[in-house]
């Protein structure tokens, strides 16, 4: 009975049409379904990592806990880095001419650097080894000593959020307590 009723033609123009209609609401939904980009990264070879809190210290212009309250983009060199705004807390050593710095980081959101430093996130506590730019551009800011000077404020601890180690050996302390960082 049902082939007898597929072939009557007003049936068979309906089912046609509800199978057409399946179709574009099917084609529709997908259309509208943002597929996930896949994310670019940048690959950089550092011949020597940081594998001793002193001698980082003696490389650093200053170290610092600061609180990052912004951030933005650009491109520096042709590569695109981030730019964080952070507000000092406290100047463990060095000098920071203000109370407010600038830190350049490679990469961005979009555009991984897992050969570097963690780009820092806004609203978070930060112990920073910083460096002079030592770029042309934008002089008054700051890099990360190595790409390795950075630890991020979590619970009673700074957590290292640097570069991976460049190979088996000493790395720096994956932590470090807070009390002991901030009473120095």
């Amino acid at each position: 009975m049902r082939s007898s009723l597929i072939r009557h033609p007003a049936l068979r123009a309906a089912a046609a049409g509800a199978f057409t209609l399946v179709i574009l609401s099917s084609s529709g939904c997908a259309a509208e379904r943002a597929e996930p980009r896949p994310k670019q990264r940048i690959s950089v070879t550092l011949a020597d990592r940081y594998t001793d809190l002193g001698r980082m210290k003696e490389d650093s212009t200053a170290v610092v806990l600061a609180s990052a309250v912004g951030s933005g983009t650009a491109v520096r060199d042709g590569f695109p880095i981030t730019v964080t705004n952070l507000r000092v807390v406290k100047i463990l050593t060095g000098k920071i001419s203000g109370p407010a710095f600038k830190v350049q980081q490679l990469g961005t959101r979009e555009i991984e650097s897992p050969d570097t430093s963690r780009l820092m996130k806004t609203g978070r506590t930060y112990l920073l080894y910083l460096s002079k730019n030592d770029g042309k551009e934008n002089p008054d800011h700051f890099v990360v000593t190595g790409g390795d000077g950075i630890y991020v404020l979590q619970g009673g601890r700074y957590l290292y959020r640097g570069g991976p180690p460049a190979g088996p050996g000493k790395q720096l302390p994956a932590e470090l307590a807070a009390d002991s960082v901030e009473g120095t």
